[in-house]
């Protein structure tokens, strides 16, 4: 991890192959045929407010479900080595759609601290199918060890407004683009039944999906521990935490605490 991030391989994939099945599934319905798929998703919906529509939907369903904590059950040991067992899990992941040559599905380069991330609120990032260098994330290592004040964003229009529906899928409403090829990024390939661990303070993203056979389905979420020194109670929107698990200790002491 000194790099400021890392792959690894899910533990048990079954959880994963679970969650991908029911996306698939709804994702059919959301188009109307059982002919698309992940990957040729862009060749089936060319309409922009069809498309938004659809992310929309299969995001809503996705955190209603509440899908990503019964994937995280296939991770579930390397996230009790890494925080403990009082884990707390961002309540409304997101869920990212980028088509081909399409520069709005992405969000450019960018580092969620300057967004108001905490370092202590380390990110997953999990592919849907394989990303080779054209589709994939690209991450600048050792980046986290850059000084915020100093880094160099684009000049950029706002064009996502604060609570949109483009705002919650996970777009920022006070855009920060960083500049590219400055803080040597670098694509990080990554194939079905892996994920990518990260600090918030990487320079990380994607400015476009350069594969022109593969729409890019991912997801990624936010993991913490109980007690790390982070303000869980003003997080709002798309901050907010739930439990994901909780130690025998913890349990042990609150009931102590409340019969007093």
């Amino acid at each position: 991890m000194n790099l400021g991030y890392k792959k690894f391989r899910f533990e048990e994939i079954k959880y994963l192959d679970s969650v991908k099945r029911k996306l698939l599934t709804k994702l059919q319905k959301l188009v109307g045929t059982k002919t698309v798929n992940f990957n040729n998703y862009h060749k089936f919906i060319h309409n922009e407010k069809k498309h938004e529509k659809i992310q929309w939907d299969l995001a809503k369903y996705f955190r209603d479900k509440m899908l990503h904590m019964e994937c995280l059950k296939g991770i579930e040991n390397f996230l009790f080595r890494n925080f403990g067992q009082d884990i707390l899990v961002q309540r409304k992941p997101f869920l990212r759609i980028s088509r081909p040559f399409k520069l709005n599905d992405n969000i450019g380069l960018h580092k969620d601290t300057i967004y108001g991330q905490s370092p202590y609120e380390m990110s997953i990032h999990i592919p849907l199918t394989n990303l080779g260098k054209k589709s994939c994330l690209m991450f600048a290592g050792k980046s986290y060890l850059l000084k915020e004040k100093k880094i160099k964003f684009k000049n950029q229009k706002n064009l996502i407004s604060k609570g949109s529906k483009q705002h919650k899928l996970g777009k920022p409403y006070n855009n920060k683009e960083i500049e590219e090829n400055i803080y040597k990024e670098k694509p990080v390939p990554i194939k079905y039944g892996e994920f990518v661990f990260f600090t918030p303070a990487l320079v990380h993203g994607q400015v476009l999906n350069k594969d022109e056979n593969n729409t890019r389905f991912s997801f990624d979420l936010r993991v913490s521990s109980k007690f790390y020194p982070v303000k869980f109670d003003e997080k709002s929107h798309n901050g907010a935490y739930v439990l994901y698990s909780e130690s025998p200790i913890e349990k042990l002491a609150k009931e102590f605490l409340n019969k007093q």
